[in-house]
This record gives C-alpha cells, structure tokens and sequence, in this order.
C-alpha cells in the first residue's frame, strides 16, 4: 500500500471516530428535541434530518464507500452549518481522498468564524497545516503549523509536522530546534534522528563558510561530530566524518582512533569504515597496524560477512590468496545464509581449481536459498508464503494465492 493511501486511511479512521461520538450525541439529544416539539414543532425534524444523514455517512465509511459518505456529511453541513466538527470532519475526508483544495476552503472557513473557540480555531489551523503539506503548499503549512504553536506551543503534531517539514526542506538547523522543542514537550528522545541533523546542520554551516570564501576554522569544525556522537554513539557516520575533518588537520592517530572505535560502538557497521582506515594507517605509514586491527576484528565473534567479505577483497588484491580463501571458508559457516561470501568463496576455489569444493559450498548455498524462497503470492496484494493460506493472511481475501 502506497504511504499516501495508508496516510488517507489513517485520517478516514480517526474520522469515522469522531463521527460515531458525534452521531451518537446527536441522535440522543434529537430524541428528547421530538419530545419536547411532539405538537408540530420543526426543530425536532431538522435535528432528525441532519441525524439521519450523518449516520447514513458513518455507514459508507464502514462500507468503505467515502464518495457517498462525503455526499451524506455535504448534506448534514447544509442543515446545520453551524457545526464546527462537521465541517472539520468533512475537510479531513476531503483530503483523505486527494480533493486538498476543497479541504482547504473548508478549512479557511472555519478559521474565518468570528465565534470560534480557541480549541475549534486550534483544530482547524492545525487540519489546514495538514492540507497545505499535502498539497506541496510548505510555506504556507510552516505558516499554519506556526499559528497553531502561537496557541497552544505543546500542540505535539504540529510540534511533529513542522519538524518534518523543515527536515525535507533541508532546513536542518531548524528541523533540528523544532525537534528539541518536541523532546521537552513530550518527554521523549530521538537521538538517532537528532545525531544525523547535527551533522547536516555542520555541513551546511561548512559549506557557506566554503562558498563565502572564509577561512576555514579547524577547532569549531569538529563540534558538530563531536556533538552528534555524544548523542547518539551508534552514527557511524559522525565516526566517520569526525575523522575525516582529521585527516585533514593532520591528525592521524585521532582519525584512526574514530575510526577504530565504531568497533564497538557499531560493530556491524564497521565494514564502512574500512576504506578510510585504511587510508589513514597509508598516512601512518602503518600497514603493519592496519593488518593487524582487520585480522583482529574479522576473528571476532561480532564480525559481520560484509567485514569478512571486504577484508577478503583487500587480501586477494594483495595476491594473499589462501589467506582470503581461509577467511571466506570460515565467513561462510559462521554466514550461511550470505550468498556473497559463499559467491566469492567460488570463485577463489575455481581460480585455486579446487572445483569440487566449490560446487559443494554452491550446492549448499542453493539449497539454503531455496528452502527460504515463498512458493504462493497472493494475486490480489502480493503477500508471499511458503505455505498456501485459502485466506490471505494480509488481504482477507479468499482464494488468491498462486504459485510462483
């Protein structure tokens, strides 16, 4: 399902919610309004009518029918426009459907009440936020998310959509503000994504100083790295940046202290690093060391098969054949399941003509590969299986699955 129909759903759901409650309410206070009009009054049957057409909505929502339902919500708007979560709602069905400038008129319309409670004005600039953002309007949307914040500052999803907004738009210093100000109003960290704008934040700050033709300032250069690794220990890509910075100051043992260090903070990771270690052990003047810190971290029970499968790569560079040859034989029982180590394996053991060994690791890789291959898709939604299911597990849909 593509995100923007899952986004669409999302808000049909939530939709359908606040329907229920409303119709519910409705309905109740539109029974004792007959009562109290049982001698011919006629706001009995407007508060019946209008009733009756929002149920008929939350019907066609159920039936999954949202252009009759938008149709049944249009008529109930039209008996009472003075329902504000009517009119809200059927702006968020609107948009739900793609129709982001009828939600936008909507919308305004709202907002433009004289009357409006705070917590109504709030609900609406918020639902048009949304709608601008839907609709490619992000200056606008920033302007509403804005507005929204203005009122109530601890509003959360306006906290959330304004960050992304600046986030897509590359504006990582103030993605990077929002996202802190999202932290103290809900208590809850995202160190990852706060590491990474960091570090977007200092390569921008990088590139202006480059492009204005300043001088570079090698000390206030590392902080961005520094301070993203404090962070999160895990960005390997403040491990790596950091050290890069520097090589460039020179700083060679520093660099490959960084470098090494995602070792243990990201093991898995490490085989990313590889290149530019070796790069600064050149510069060492140490191949020596860097030998010995890649033979230490391939025996180490953490290694990943890229790791073993790149420090392989090198050492058949180097004509160190067996050596490779060893090192993928133990990659792959320690990896069974990675085809390019077994793959690689091959092709050293043909090379060594060692084919009868070669075709027993391609038989095994083989074999492995098609034990874990689906046998069913389902026409309907693709959902993949080993076993056939007459009722697809993620479609609900019977009698789908075909074989592959």
């Amino acid at each position: 399902m593509k995100l923007a129909n899952l986004i669409g759903w999302t808000a049909l759901v939530l939709t359908v919610g606040t329907v229920l409650f409303r119709a519910g309410y409705r309905i109740g206070r539109d029974k004792d309004l007959r009562l109290r009009n049982a001698q011919g009054g006629s706001s009995g049957s407007v508060q019946h009518e209008e009733a009756t057409f929002y149920f008929r909505g939350v019907n066609f929502l159920l039936s999954d029918e949202p252009d009759k339902a938008i149709e049944a919500f249009t008529q109930a708007v039209r008996i009472n426009s003075e329902t504000v979560e009517i009119y809200l709602s059927l702006g968020n069905l609107f948009r739900a459907r793609g129709e982001v400038g009828r939600a936008i008129r909507i919308h305004q319309n709202i907002i433009a009440r004289p009357d409006l409670s705070d917590s109504n004005r709030t609900a609406a600039l918020f639902a048009l936020a949304e709608d601008y953002r839907q609709g490619g309007f992000f200056d606008r949307a920033v302007d509403s998310y804005r507005r929204v914040l203005s009122v109530d500052p601890s509003h959360r999803k306006a906290l959330a959509g304004l960050q992304a907004l600046h986030e897509s738009e590359g504006r990582w210093d103030l993605a990077l503000e929002v996202l802190r100000s999202l932290k103290r109003v809900s208590g809850q960290a995202d160190p990852r994504r706060e590491a990474h704008l960091l570090l977007r934040a200092g390569q921008a700050q990088r590139d202006a100083e480059g492009k204005a033709g300043s001088a570079a300032v090698p000390e206030p250069l590392l902080e961005p790295y520094m301070a993203a690794i404090k962070v999160y220990p895990g960005c390997v890509e403040a491990y790596r940046l950091l050290g890069e910075a520097q090589l460039e100051r020179g700083e060679v043992a520093a660099a490959i202290k960084n470098f090494s260090a995602v070792r243990k903070t990201r093991p898995s990771h490490f085989f990313l690093l590889v290149s530019a270690l070796q790069k600064a052990f050149t510069l060492a003047n140490d191949e020596k060391g860097f030998h010995k810190m890649m033979n230490e971290a391939v025996a180490s029970p953490s290694a990943s098969a890229r790791l073993i499968l790149c420090w392989s790569n090198l050492l058949e560079e180097q004509g160190r054949l067996e050596e490779a040859t060893q090192l993928l034989r133990r990659g792959v029982t320690l990896h069974p399941a990675a085809t390019p180590l077994a793959h690689r394996l091959v092709l050293l053991l043909k090379r060594s003509r060692q084919l009868e060994e070669a075709v027993e690791v391609a038989n095994r890789c083989l074999d492995l590969l098609t034990s874990r291959q689906p046998v069913f898709q389902c026409a309907q939604c693709g959902f993949k299986s080993q076993d056939i299911s007459w009722k697809c597990p993620q479609c609900q849909v019977w009698d789908t699955m075909e074989p592959l």
